[in-house]
């Protein structure tokens, strides 16, 4: 390109994008895109200046907007999701930019020379990038036109580029973020590919095979990006094939137990319960390695209706899991249910809320369930052969949807009763964690351990997001409780002696209370609070302590008093 000024030559400057039509605060934000920070690291150590940005389509507009002038190139990341706002923006950058405009990413395994026309950019580029797009930009720089591998062109197709050895290409860096601010999330991917072939997962119906990484450079790379962290993180393994390999799995959980002598982190990963009933004992060390969530397939509480996904797990696996995560400890454990899939029925819609219900019960505080609707991935088996599941797709490509509204009916549901049936389960699992929280069926413990994660971690998981943070006052006492971790202690934890000597902290404002609620020893013992141990409260109220114990257990339980061993 001529009007590329010589003075940018030399380090020309690049930009990846990965972009969704949604609203701010979705999930794509918050989780780092590993394959844009991954080509920006390779291009960084290859002689361009790259950075990554995720957000909202309009703000990508007004980002380029700003950064114009300077642009080399930029690279879009592409998936089913966010396609036709992918076309809509490199079609208009076309039309009044100059610098390159570069497709990349999953979507493109199903594009051809008919998309060149629809994307309008300067290149459509096939298959994992490491390669691929420092070639193709390299090439601009010298002025030549090189054709490369997994490039679509007008005269022919291309095929998708899969890379088998990782170990050479470099790390992502957080940095690499364009105007990154540390937060506590940093995703890492271990593998790429699937060896399941789940008849709605693009990943499964799409990969040519499994392809790990070495457990010893996975290791590397995070102990790499936590020496340069400034805070707690929560490392989040993005691949959905962590536990698919059982020694390579032990070394891996062996080196973060090593490493979390050194760093302050905790993780997740998904795991098959398929897998993890045939390893049980793996649950354990996982938690002991710092794993406080983890997700599994769950899909429908109806047995035919996962052998027709091909999910090689059972209802049966699902809750054998759900028992051994909830005995061995983990705080949360999350999964997610299709509405409106495969031969959904009435029946079965009542079959999966039995279901799910069951489990709340096994393990109240725990379960952080979600919904969905099918959503028709190019080279699944649902988009394929929809008639095989009883579907029939009103939308296969899905432009009328944001993940909020069916593209899809079955024999015996349209798409109206569908979308009111997952309204009827969400609003099923809601009063059930309502009415566990309600009749004290959540142990403290665990209320505790999900609000640390939130405040030092950033998990916040459905308990807390649905129930606990809508209450100030129990907000208010576990932020004190962890901030003063070991100086404030909540009532049962304290020794005999201990409820003599301690000193009664209150913890929410009084604007926060209605008096009304309250006894008058209640309000005694609020009022004072802060200045009297509980021995000297009683003399007060010419009680003895033990007279207290009543009125102090209750204070407790509502969230108002902790405990201090001086004022």
């Amino acid at each position: 390109m001529d009007f590329i000024p010589e003075t940018i030559s030399s380090k020309p400057e690049v930009l990846l994008i990965y972009t969704q039509r949604m609203i701010r605060g979705r999930t794509f934000e918050m989780i780092e895109n590993l394959g844009i920070l991954t080509l920006a690291a390779q291009l960084n150590a290859n002689g361009f200046k790259a950075k990554a940005y995720t957000g909202i389509t309009t703000d990508v507009v007004k980002t380029i907007k700003n950064l114009k002038d300077r642009l080399f190139a930029v690279c879009f990341y592409c998936d089913f999701d966010n396609r036709s706002a992918v076309a809509a923006i490199c079609s208009d950058l076309k039309k009044h930019e100059h610098f390159y405009v570069v497709v990349g990413g999953p979507q493109t395994l199903h594009m051809t020379k008919k998309d060149l026309k629809t994307y309008q950019a300067d290149a459509i580029i096939k298959g994992d990038g490491e390669e691929t797009l420092l070639a193709w930009l390299s090439a601009r720089v010298r002025g030549e036109d090189v054709l490369i591998p997994g490039e679509l062109r007008s005269d022919e197709n291309a095929d998708y580029v899969y890379l088998e050895d990782f170990a050479k290409y470099e790390w992502p860096r957080n940095e690499d973020v364009l105007e990154f601010k540390e937060r506590p999330l940093l995703s890492v991917i271990t593998a790429r590919g699937c060896p399941y072939r789940c008849a709605f997962c693009f990943e499964g119906g799409n990969s040519k095979n499994l392809r790990l990484r070495r457990a010893e450079d996975v290791l590397a790379e995070i102990e790499e990006r936590l020496k340069r962290s400034t805070r707690p993180r929560y490392l989040f393994f993005c691949d959905d094939t962590f536990t698919t390999h059982p020694v390579r799995l032990k070394q891996i959980l062996a080196g973060l137990k090593a490493l979390r002598e050194k760093y302050d982190f905790v993780w997740f990963c998904e795991g098959h319960p398929g897998f993890l009933v045939k390893h049980p004992e793996l649950i354990r060390e996982m938690i002991d390695s710092g794993m406080v969530r983890m997700q599994i397939g769950m899909e429908s509480g109806v047995a035919d209706v996962l052998r027709a996904y091909g999910k090689q797990a059972s209802p049966a696996d699902i809750k054998k899991v759900v028992e051994l995560c909830y005995a061995e400890g983990l705080p949360q454990l999350t999964g997610n249910y299709i509405i409106g899939g495969a031969f959904e029925s009435p029946a079965s819609l009542a079959e999966t809320t039995k279901t799910v219900l069951a489990l709340l019960e096994l393990a109240p505080g725990m379960l952080d369930i979600s919904t969905t609707f099918i959503m028709p991935l190019p080279g699944t088996e649902i988009y394929q052969h929809p008639e095989k599941f009883g579907i029939t797709l009103e939308d296969r490509e899905c432009l009328t949807n944001l993940e909020d509204f069916p593209v899809n009916h079955t024999g015996a549901l349209s798409l109206p009763e569908i979308c009111m049936a997952r309204s009827r389960l969400i609003t099923a699992v809601s009063n059930k964690m309502k009415q566990q929280f309600k009749e004290g069926l959540i142990p403290r413990a665990r209320i505790y351990t999900d609000f640390k994660l939130a405040f030092n971690y950033g998990i916040a998981a459905g308990y807390l997001k649905f129930i606990y943070a809508k209450d100030p006052i129990m907000v208010a006492y576990y932020q004190k409780l962890i901030e003063y971790q070991g100086l404030l202690r909540e009532w049962h934890e304290l020794s005999e002696p201990e409820k003599n000597n301690a000193v009664i902290q209150m913890i929410p404002d009084f604007s926060l209370l209605d008096i009304n609620g309250f006894s008058p020893v209640e309000l005694d013992i609020l009022a004072g609070a802060g200045r009297f141990t509980i021995a000297e409260t009683a003399a007060r109220l010419n009680c003895t302590p033990a007279d207290l114990n009543i009125p102090l257990k209750s204070l407790s339980d509502r969230y108002l008093i902790l405990f201090s061993a001086f004022i």
